[in-house]
């Protein structure tokens, strides 16, 4: 496969933060990314640009997923273009050779992993895969303030995929978070929201070169220790609640 004139890959998200954040995560692993604001700026930077992956939030505004994912499939110019609709609905003729189904449950760079390997082959980052992982487990048994402070200490770089009911994914580099997304939270919102939850579910860190990530535009600007310190605190408040509770009925 070729290279266009001019990314390899559009993400099209009405969310800047988000948009930046995977074109970001696309561009770590070696391919060019750029971004669009909706669907109407999307079709002008596919006719410029030409990229061969185009990832639609389903979110999306001005045009519906759906009209954007026809509008692409029935030009001969786009009929071919790799489309990823990440998120549980999608279009009634999703599902061609040329889009990425991604199963329910997965994180963001999960289903991006995914696109990539069909677009790069064996280049693709290998983030959906459980083999690829340095760790794994389950968070009733390792908690995620133990792997962040784990990550912290030992000034680790890369992805950890938290797979649950909500599916969340952090972004740290040389052990500090600075990206978290979980649902339509912010990325600060979202990693109080892990730090704080006690999440039921299991975990995945990928290693990444901090190099990459150097560019990656900062959503937590919260330094880790400070983060990791309130958590500690939460979880010591919600631990004496009960017994507080207790005292007081006697």
């Amino acid at each position: 496969m070729t290279a266009g004139d001019g990314a390899a890959c559009l993400v099209v998200s009405p969310q800047l933060s988000r948009a930046l954040s995977h074109a970001a995560l696309i561009e770590a692993a070696g391919w060019s990314a750029t971004t669009a604001a909706g669907g109407l700026h999307a079709l002008t930077q596919i006719e410029r640009e030409k990229p061969h992956l185009v990832t639609i939030d389903p979110l999306l505004e001005d045009l519906s997923p759906a009209d954007l994912h026809e509008i692409l499939r029935d030009d001969p110019a786009t009929a071919e273009t790799i489309v990823l609709i990440p998120g549980a609905q999608r279009p009634a003729r999703y599902g061609g050779p040329f889009d990425v189904t991604v199963p329910a449950g997965l994180t963001a760079p999960d289903a991006l992993a995914l696109a990539l390997q069909v677009l790069g082959g064996a280049t693709a980052p290998r983030w959906h895969d459980p083999e690829s992982a340095a760790l794994s487990g389950d968070l009733s048994t390792l908690p995620l303030t133990e792997i962040l402070l784990c990550a912290q200490e030992l000034q680790l770089s890369g992805l950890l995929l938290i797979h649950a009911a909500q599916p969340a994914h952090v972004v740290l580099r040389r052990g500090e978070i600075i990206d978290a997304e979980c649902g339509d939270l912010t990325a600060q919102q979202a990693v109080t929201h892990l730090l704080s939850s006690r999440l039921p579910g299991s975990f995945r860190f990928h290693l990444m070169s901090p190099d990459p990530l150097g560019a990656y535009p900062r959503g937590v600007t919260v330094p880790t220790a400070r983060l990791l310190m309130e958590a500690a605190v939460h979880e010591d408040h919600a631990q004496a609640a009960p017994h507080q509770s207790a005292l007081e009925a006697s």
